[in-house]
């Protein structure tokens, strides 16, 4: 059995094997797609979310300011800001938010970590 540990904002922290005895935490039944970072709605697990406002401000300004300049010679990364700019929701394992968060990485804009801090929802 597999069980997730929520925070206040039941924000998924840890998957255990064992029943926590206390604290804020949920058994996972088969079929949820629990996973750290997923936040726990009362029946499933969701993908962090964001506006793209809210999206664009998990980069640090410097990020931002790489991003943009970038973005003038680099069709890819301007295709993938142009979509971050427009969309209504960014979700964090969408698969066009994580091959541009996967070029970024490749284009040595972000680091492994720094993508995995941004799209992990905290």
């Amino acid at each position: 059995m597999t069980y997730a540990i929520l925070d206040s904002n039941n924000r998924c922290t840890a998957l255990v094997a064992s029943e926590p005895s206390s604290g804020n935490w949920v058994k996972v039944n088969p079929g949820m797609e629990a996973a750290v970072g997923r936040i726990y709605n009362g029946w499933a697990f969701d993908a962090p979310r964001w506006t793209s406002y809210e999206f664009l401000n998990r980069f640090t300004p410097v990020e931002r300011k790489l991003i943009w300049a970038r973005s003038k010679t680099d069709e890819d990364i301007a295709d993938f800001l142009m979509l971050s700019q427009a969309a209504q929701e960014v979700v964090s394992d969408d698969p066009a938010t994580i091959a541009g968060m996967g070029l970024l990485v490749s284009k040595n804009i972000l680091t492994a970590a720094r993508k995995d801090a941004i799209l992990g929802g905290t």
